[in-house]
């Protein structure tokens, strides 16, 4: 039986936008940091089930490259908690702003434009 993976739905990150987008509106109304914590452990949520449902198809399909994927998809995660923790620990508004507007944006927009696109190609193809 061939198995095809649906590449368009793998690897949408709208609901990632959409959150990022949300924390950075809180951040510009000066949003209590309650409702910071909660979009921003809503928006690590996001990108860990995003990053493991990605996993799961390279897995499936033997993707040669899944190691290094894998290895991009943690630097991101942890590099994403340490900003968390250090948002908790110091309550700096413009570092996490900073962060989430020019870092974590361009690290996603790298990661879709270059690991997801060669990782998109070899999963679109039919396996076995």
């Amino acid at each position: 039986m061939t198995q095809t993976i649906d590449v368009s739905r793998l690897f949408d990150y709208t609901a990632f936008a959409e959150l990022l987008n949300a924390l950075l509106d809180l951040l510009d109304d000066k949003a209590p940091e309650s409702e910071i914590d909660e979009q921003l452990q809503r928006l690590q949520r996001q990108l860990q089930q995003q990053f493991a449902a990605e996993e799961q198809a390279m897995q499936a399909t033997d993707y040669p490259a899944i190691a290094q994927h894998k290895k991009h998809h943690k630097h991101a995660l942890d590099k994403l908690a340490q900003r968390v923790a250090q948002w908790l620990e110091q309550r700096d508004r413009k570092t996490l702003q900073d962060y989430v507007e020019n870092e974590l944006a361009e690290w996603i927009v790298n990661h879709v434009n270059i690991r997801d696109y060669v990782t998109a190609r070899h999963l679109s193809q039919p396996h076995a």
